[in-house]
């Protein structure tokens, strides 16, 4: 029998605030334009293998010098000196899996219960006299909405994409001023995946890096948005948004600080919280405030940019896809993944 494990990328815990009672999900496939009724949640966003990670025998594979450098970075981060120690921790190649994202998904679980209940399902008082979370559950949901925007499939994509686009950038360089210089297409490469597994795989477990996403995201406004209409919230497996409000010719403003950004992250089908920069929105809302939504084209409108910003799917606890599909039909660059990296 085959070894294979299902891991999910977007964790079942949160994708049950978009099924029904019995954990069954609707399923939008942009890429083949068509919709997957009534969907176990326990085979969406997930991907036999995707974090599993066979350390030992990458090292083995590299030359003597690099893959003991290697091995002390590796004991450096593990706090300890005793490789041994290492190897009875990484040498499960589910280690990712099993020890990382367990752990932080049981914690994950219970705080998005506590977030929704606090709504008590839009009580017009609860919305109008009360805070959507404390703020140091504010702090502990930013940590965990940082975390699920690294463990993606797009995400380790985009990771190749620079990856690749940064060394065709540079060997194109390295030659330019020659007579007989080669365009740039010329030094197109494809990055070893492996490698490029091990480097998403360290950032998942490097916690400086979510911190670092996570603090950002604590110092915007955040409002929880309520939904009354009778149209769900969409999510998607890659459902945290950003949606830059300030363009330039020359510059993204789309990064998680930039000027007049708003970010967004469906917790159930009636629950999404909008994070607004401070400097822009500071004067407008109060922090962790609600707000209802009762015009469907407001829903509808976080729910296209689930569409535009997903890998593949898009979830929802009932089929309202039409215009959706109707979307990606109008533009077909959806139906597939392209590449947003550009180095220069």
């Amino acid at each position: 029998m085959a070894d294979t494990k299902k891991e999910h990328y977007v964790p079942r815990c949160y994708l049950e605030n978009f099924a029904s009672d019995s954990k069954r999900i609707e399923v939008f496939d942009k890429w083949k334009l068509m919709v997957r009724h009534n969907q176990d949640i326990k085979n969406v966003a997930m991907e036999n293998g995707f974090y599993d990670l066979d350390l030992l025998d990458m090292l083995n594979r590299i030359d003597a010098e690099k893959s003991e450098t290697t091995r002390r970075d590796i004991m450096s981060y593990m706090g300890t000196n005793c490789w041994d120690d290492v190897v009875s921790l990484l040498g499960d190649k589910r280690f990712v899996e099993k020890e990382h994202f367990a752990n932080l998904e049981g914690v994950y679980s219970k705080l998005l219960k506590v977030i929704i209940q606090k709504s008590y399902n839009g009580n017009r008082w609860v919305l109008r006299n009360c805070s959507a979370m404390s703020k140091n559950e504010k702090v502990l949901f930013s940590f965990f909405v940082a975390i699920q925007f690294l463990r993606t499939p797009k995400f380790r994509n985009t990771l190749a994409d620079m990856v690749e686009g940064m060394a065709q950038t540079l060997a194109y360089k390295s030659q330019m001023s020659k007579e007989n210089a080669l365009p740039k297409e010329a030094f197109a490469v494809d990055a070893n995946r492996d490698y490029i597994k091990l480097q998403h795989s360290a950032m998942i477990l490097d916690p400086e890096v979510a911190l670092h996403i996570a603090e950002t995201m604590v110092d915007h406004i955040w409002i929880m948005c309520v939904n009354k209409t009778n149209i769900p919230f969409f999510t998607s497996d890659d459902p945290l948004i950003r949606i830059p409000h300030k363009q330039d010719e020359f510059r993204s403003y789309s990064g998680f600080a930039s000027d007049k950004i708003e970010i967004a992250f469906p917790i159930s089908s009636s629950l999404l919280l909008c994070m607004y920069d401070k400097k822009t929105y500071g004067h407008l809302f109060n922090d962790r405030q609600f707000y209802v939504m009762q015009d469907i084209e407001e829903v509808n409108y976080y729910n296209m940019y689930q569409v535009i910003n997903s890998y593949r799917c898009v979830f929802a606890t009932e089929d309202h896809f039409a215009t959706a599909k109707k979307y990606c039909e109008d533009h077909p660059e959806l139906q597939a993944y392209h590449s947003t990296v550009e180095v220069l």
